[in-house]
Parts: structure tokens; C-alpha cells; sequence
């Protein structure tokens, strides 16, 4: 049994893009909003305060419960943020695998792989690139390809 976590590089870009687009809103509303100074604070504090508890609160919380177990014969996916969540398949009825990746991804643990089975499809995503390598030769050594 094998077991893959999240990579928290892929968590540190999300917060940083996060803090980065509440002080351009921020920032933006200050700028065409010369007249209304309460406005501004109110938006400032929407935008700030969502982004301090999504992306240090709810977002972590999240990352550390994400993960991936591959047994045998199954895939577990286990997530949530207040309630537990799990999906399990079957590797044989995986019927392919989509892997997207880009250039810079292995920097920042945005590798995603898709699972297309019967009835709906499966998503394992912020994989570090080695997790990623070595999930994807485990399923073509059971016989599952990924589509090119």
C-alpha cells in the first residue's frame, strides 16, 4: 500500500497568489474610490479578511487532510475540509489517465492526474513530480495507459 500527500509548495503559491489578488482588489478600490474612504476600508476588509481565512485557515486544513492511498486493486482519494470525504475505485476500471503538467508545475506541486472511469472520472491533484512519476508507472505497470 502506498500513500502520496498533497505538496505544500503547491499551498504556498495558492496563498501568495491569494494575499497578491486581495491587495490588487484592495488596491483598485483605493484608486477609483477616491471620494468614498468608508467603501474602501469595507471592501480592504472583505477582500483581506477572505483571504486570510481561506488561504490560512481553510486551505491548510485542507491540504493536510488531502491524500491519496493505491492499494492493490483500489485508488482512495481523502479530502474535506469539515467533513470527511473519501472516493474509492477500482484500478481495473480505470479506462484511461489524463496527466497535466506544465513547465514550472514540478516547482510548485501543480502536477494533476486525471482518472476517467466508467461513469465519471477521478482527480488527484497538487502531486509532487516524483509522487506523480510513480503513480503513473504503478498504473501503466498494471496496464492502465495515459492518453498522450
Amino acid at each position: 500500500m502506498q500513500e502520496y500527500r498533497a505538496d505544500l509548495a503547491a499551498l504556498r503559491l495558492i496563498q501568495v497568489c491569494l494575499c497578491l489578488t486581495a491587495a490588487l482588489i484592495t488596491a483598485a478600490a483605493a484608486y477609483f474610490l477616491k471620494e468614498w474612504r468608508i467603501a474602501v476600508y469595507c471592501i480592504a476588509g472583505v477582500f483581506c479578511g477572505s483571504a486570510v481565512l481561506i488561504g490560512f485557515f481553510c486551505l491548510p486544513v485542507w491540504f493536510s487532510r488531502l491524500r491519496y492511498v493505491v492499494s492493490s486493486s483500489r485508488l482512495t482519494v481523502c479530502s474535506g475540509l469539515v467533513v470527511k470525504k473519501e472516493q474509492s475505485i477500482r484500478l481495473d476500471r480505470i479506462q484511461f489517465v489524463q496527466i497535466l503538467s506544465g513547465p514550472f508545475n514540478g516547482l510548485f506541486g501543480m502536477n494533476f492526474i486525471i482518472l476517467h472511469v466508467y461513469g465519471g472520472q477521478l482527480s488527484v491533484l497538487f502531486l509532487k513530480r516524483q509522487d506523480r512519476d510513480a503513480l503513473i508507472t504503478m498504473l501503466q505497470q498494471r496496464g492502465v495507459f495515459h492518453a498522450p
